[in-house]
């Protein structure tokens, strides 16, 4: 994997995605699509992943950051959840990832705030550790917003690609 850096640091309007994409698939930074700057940024997503010889299968989802995103969800009854979309690390090990790397969303931890939940896009492994923040800023930073609280290293969300 090839560490390219997100070029603008803007709250709502950064380019970590892009980054982040760059370095998963060793492609220069020129070459992904500026998603954050488009309407149909998913199905660019999509179409940029295919390019690379995969093709999105889904996310794995932190359970416990889903709870607190909806948490009256389980005041009436009990949440059910399928077992193999939730983020682990032995549901990860299931995937191969591009490399056993995987693109993956944390809470921004400059713009973290309560009422709006910026996110912000990393690699990680299959151990859920983080392997290339994509922000040079945060090379030695600690912990990501609320890790402590929602396990999994701070990550809420894990895309799987899979190899065509």
């Amino acid at each position: 994997m090839k560490k390219i850096y997100q070029r603008r640091v803007d709250q709502g309007h950064g380019d970590c995605m892009q980054a982040a994409m760059a370095s998963l698939f060793d492609d220069e930074y020129e070459n992904v699509p500026a998603f954050i700057e488009h309407n149909n940024w998913f199905e660019l997503f999509c179409d940029y992943v295919e390019s690379k010889g995969y093709e999105y299968d889904g996310m794995l989802h932190n359970k416990t950051w889903g709870t607190l995103m909806n948490p009256t969800f389980e005041c009436l009854e009990v949440p059910k959840f399928d077992k193999w979309s939730l983020l682990t690390d032995e549901n990860l090990k299931n995937y191969q990832g591009v490399d056993g790397l995987f693109y993956a969303s944390v809470l921004s931890p400059k713009y973290f705030n309560w009422s709006d939940m910026d996110t912000h896009a990393v690699i990680c492994d299959t151990d859920l550790n983080i392997v290339h923040d994509p922000n040079k800023d945060y090379e030695n930073i600690r912990a990501y917003p609320l890790s402590s609280v929602i396990g999994c290293n701070g990550i809420i969300n894990v895309s799987i690609f899979k190899k065509k």
